[in-house]
């Protein structure tokens, strides 16, 4: 087989903590699971963020490349150790984290990352890279956190929001190859002045029922293309975010969709995905929507009224 036949990587991005542990394992896995190799990618920064004050200090270029070396070579031969059958790579980056990173994603099949936990300034300093990455990048971004270990649970959880059912093509052959159960799952909130109004009750009722209806018939074409899948349908009333969350634990991953453009006019993270991925839990993958196949639309609402199959 020549070079250029071989299935593009999983890329993985480290940057020297805890945090990128788990990433690297679920990288591993996935580079398994996909017959491919593994590039692990660490940026280093162009100065360090220190706080007060001074939010940023200026270093010399060679020590901080010095130390970025270290740090990728350490996750390199972490990696080997881990699995010596694989194909791991490493790849230097210097510049801006969330750009850099959306670049180096694009030799790649699906980029890893690891669940962001700083919190306050310490986030605002060294910015959000998680969900800046997740919103450029052009191949599907994987968010792990940093305990994961690689246990299969048999279970893939999608959210499809009204607009956004390509991600099923995304979905079904994932849930195939990996011998699970397809769980497709739409949330929806009525507007909390009506929650608890009587009429609000029967309305959410109602909307289910037809929301449902219509989300079975577009599950069904992809039932036809991929018969061995398992899947369950619900549409939920409640929050999206917390749902999701909620309903994604003990599974193998929770697959959610953006709208794909490009590096420099990226996507926006609607606010359901930015919250799931702050969610400690089970691994989240973004998937870009650009390009990618579908065999119906999902068009459950328009202005407030459910459309009615």
């Amino acid at each position: 087989m020549n070079s250029s036949a071989r299935p593009a990587p999983v890329v993985v991005a480290v940057d020297g903590t805890d945090r990128s542990e788990g990433a690297v394992r679920y990288a591993i896995h996935e580079a398994r699971r996909r017959r491919t190799r593994l590039t692990i990618v660490h940026v280093a920064p162009t100065a360090l963020p220190v706080g007060g004050s001074m939010p940023y200090m200026d270093y010399p270029r060679d020590a901080l490349v010095e130390v970025a070396q270290r740090i990728l070579d350490e996750a390199v031969g972490s990696a080997r150790a881990l699995d010596p059958d694989l194909t791991v790579d490493g790849v230097l980056r210097q510049g801006r984290r969330v750009v850099e990173l959306a670049v180096a994603a694009a030799a790649g099949s699906l980029l890893v990352l690891g669940r962001e936990t700083r919190h306050g300034l310490d986030r605002v300093y060294v910015g959000t890279t998680t969900a800046g990455v997740a919103a450029r990048a052009p191949v599907p971004v994987a968010v792990i956190d940093g305990a994961w270990q690689p246990t299969q649970h048999g279970r893939v959880l999608v959210g499809v929001e009204p607009a956004s059912s390509e991600v099923l093509a995304y979905a079904f052959p994932l849930a195939a190859a990996r011998h699970a159960l397809l769980q497709v799952m739409h949330v929806w909130k009525v507007p909390d002045p009506y929650a608890s109004l009587d009429r609000g009750r029967s309305v959410t009722g109602e909307w289910v029922i037809a929301a449902t209806r219509l989300l079975e018939s577009t599950v069904s074409d992809w039932r036809a293309s991929f018969p061995d899948v398992e899947v369950e349908v619900s549409v939920v009333p409640g929050r999206a975010a917390q749902v999701l969350a909620d309903a994604a634990a003990g599974a193998d991953v929770l697959l959610l969709a953006r709208r794909r453009r490009d590096i420099e006019h990226p996507g926006r993270l609607g606010p359901t995905t930015r919250a799931v991925l702050g969610h400690p839990g089970a691994p989240v993958e973004v998937v870009p929507l650009t390009g990618v196949p579908q065999h119906a639309p999902l068009v459950l609402e328009r202005f407030g009224e459910i459309l009615k199959s």
